[in-house]
């Protein structure tokens, strides 16, 4: 109101105030899945996070890895985060990981629960594709 008040008080009736309104960026919110979407598809677009939350007891011995994925399509951003609501050392929780679209295109993201010499507990796997 200001500005329009100071535009007509400067050039009178026929002075036209152009107030340019900021252009907003559309941010894509991350993507957040857990065991539930174990076997789902998943859309990200390029730029886009996704963070993955898998059960998980360090203290048992056996630990998530990565299976081999493309990078180009999706890129793993740092190294997994192990979170616990429960302090006590040994407390299940979750392993959370962040990965964000990197390119066009597919791949499988394949996370597997393993200790040495066993088999391994459990797979986490989603068909992703980057748009």
């Amino acid at each position: 109101m200001v500005v329009v008040g100071l535009a007509l008080a400067g050039g009178g009736v026929n002075a036209a105030a152009v107030v340019a309104a900021p252009v907003a960026t559309p941010v894509n919110e991350p993507v957040i899945v857990g065991s539930d979407g174990n076997g789902q598809p998943q859309s990200l677009s390029v730029g886009q996070e996704l963070a993955v939350a898998v059960p998980d007891n360090p203290s048992t011995g056996y630990v998530w890895q990565l299976a081999p994925i493309n990078q180009a399509v999706l890129h793993q951003e740092g190294a997994p985060q192990f979170r616990s609501e429960n302090p006590m050392p040994g407390s299940a929780g979750m392993s959370v990981w962040t990965f964000t679209g990197a390119g066009r295109g597919h791949t499988t993201l394949t996370l597997i629960s393993v200790r040495p010499g066993s088999a391994p507990a459990q797979t986490f796997t989603e068909n992703i594709t980057v748009s």
